[in-house]
């Protein structure tokens, strides 16, 4: 690029000593001035060239820096206790079979919970509405006058949304078993982990360990937050649904049958929202567990690969990178020169 560079900048000066000369002719003159014009476009663009190669030649400068940084990281993995990582993966393997059973029990208690929440509610509403006549085990009447149905949707709906805040309340607190169990897991042992990496390796890991922790406490604080695309914009609308078709099903009134059918929806689709929230937790908090396992497992790997490594293979491997850093050092001042 610098020859070419010289020869264009040659070809000016001797285009420039022509039009100098009086003795040239008009004609040669002007065929002097439009080479001039493009050897003057020739040169800008080996120029720009040059611009654009630094800018490539800087970021090879990067690579050997961060190649070095890795080289300089072995000794810190290779010198890490493996005794205090194996002691962490014991306790990740404990901490996995923990949240697989927390999850099982949590999920079934908290479906147990709601259905006995929701039962009592609405076995007192159809009592109080339908009539049930204790003595005789029977309800008066099995259907409610159109005159009276507003009032029992009122009262249904209020119920309904009371029931949504409760369901809140219930999977939160199981949950939180869950989320406890997450919390023990030691996060200042992976940070000294992750001190023994270079700088590159140290900044995706705890961009990692923030991703996942940031989601963690999400899901977990705010359950019903992250709801299936199944539901509608808010779990208590979705709960309302049922309320409204049970309501405008019938001119005639709210018959006992349609009512009991109506309670069963809204149970079941409790019983769903909280099967897929606690099956979106658990799998959250046993992947998470399983990427803090792998992380140790391929830290021991890289430890006893790094452990094995002889002084003249570091010494080549550093050699390397001094050649590289040379050869990239010649191509600047080259470049240098040509932007010069």
């Amino acid at each position: 690029m610098n020859e070419y560079l010289k020869v264009f900048q040659a070809i000016t000066q001797f285009s420039d000593r022509l039009l100098a000369d009086e003795y040239k002719s008009v004609e040669i003159k002007q065929s002097a001035t439009h080479l001039n014009l493009d050897v003057e476009r020739c040169i800008d663009e080996i120029k720009q060239s040059a611009f654009r190669l630094k800018e490539l030649v800087e970021v090879c400068f990067k690579d050997i820096s961060q190649a070095e940084d890795v080289w300089n990281s072995k000794p810190r993995i290779a010198g890490a206790s493996p005794v205090e990582v194996w002691e962490q993966i014991g306790e990740l393997s404990g901490c996995d079979v923990r949240i697989r059973n927390l999850g099982k029990q949590g999920k079934y208690d908290a479906v147990v919970k709601v259905r006995k929440s929701w039962s009592e509610k609405t076995t007192k509403i159809k009592n109080q509405w339908f009539l049930w006549d204790t003595n005789h085990q029977v309800f008066q009447r099995d259907t409610i006058g159109f005159f009276e149905q507003d009032n029992l949707h009122k009262e249904l709906r209020s119920e309904v949304d009371y029931q949504a805040e409760r369901v809140i309340l219930i999977v939160e607190n199981e949950l939180n078993l869950i989320f406890k169990e997450l919390q023990s897991i030691d996060i200042e042992k992976i940070e000294l982990c992750i001190e023994c990496f270079d700088l590159h390796s140290q900044f995706r890991f705890r961009e990692r360990l923030q991703s996942i922790g940031g989601e963690i406490v999400s899901k977990f604080t705010e359950p019903l937050k992250y709801l299936p695309e199944s539901y509608l914009k808010n779990f208590k609308e979705t709960l309302r649904y049922p309320v409204e078709t049970l309501v405008h099903k019938s001119k005639m009134g709210i018959s006992l049958i349609d009512f009991e059918e109506s309670c069963k929806v809204i149970e079941s689709i409790m019983d769903d929202l909280i099967v897929e929230i606690f099956d979106d937790r658990v799998k959250l908090a046993i992947h998470t567990v399983e990427k803090a396992m792998m992380f140790y497992n391929n830290f021991l790997e890289k430890q006893a690969r790094y452990q094995q490594e002889t002084a003249q293979q570091r010494l080549a491997e550093k050699d390397w990178m001094e050649y590289q850093r040379l050869q990239l050092r010649e191509v600047q001042q080259y470049i240098e020169a040509v932007i010069g």
